[in-house]
């Protein structure tokens, strides 16, 4: 199965991203209010595998544009989690599968940095389209974590 990875060095320390990870259902809403209208828990014990969520996009997607993720796999002492789209997101754009993970990686005390692996299937007559897809995916998550990053780092947050 296809593979792509990127990492993003961030300025705060592996165990905060980590721990703020949890809170994503509120802290993305507020940083890309564009983006993410809503993250919300929908079915199982929230924040194991077999849980799910939906995300539903903000103006910056079609109208009613969302995506359901279901948890895979989470490993709390090596702030790793991985999850599938089982419907909506990427799966309405001509991918067949798409599993991504997210590992919070120590650098030093105060600095982390997130490599992010997705594997992905899609059919062939697709391909180009796919791979815009796959780009803009990885600008976006970037800019994410990038705005994840600033509002860590704000003193009302950081403090």
């Amino acid at each position: 199965m296809p593979t792509t990875k990127q990492e993003i060095e961030l300025d705060v320390a592996a165990a905060v991203v980590w721990k703020s990870l949890k809170d994503q259902h509120t802290i993305f809403p507020k940083i890309a209010p564009q983006v993410f209208s809503s993250i919300e828990h929908v079915e199982g014990p929230d924040g194991v595998p077999g849980s799910v969520r939906k995300i539903t996009f903000g103006p910056i997607a079609p109208p009613g544009s969302y995506v359901k993720e279901k948890i895979l796999a989470i490993d709390m002492e090596k702030y790793s989690v991985t999850s599938e789209e089982i419907e909506g997101g990427h799966l309405n754009q001509g991918f067949n599968k798409w599993v991504h993970n997210i590992n919070v990686l120590p650098v030093s005390d105060s600095k982390s940095k997130l490599v992010l692996t997705t594997e992905y299937e899609y059919s062939d007559s697709k391909a180009s389209e796919n791979s815009k897809v796959l780009e803009t995916t990885k600008e976006g998550l970037t800019q994410l974590f990038k705005g994840f990053e600033g509002y860590l780092k704000s003193p009302e947050v950081a403090a």
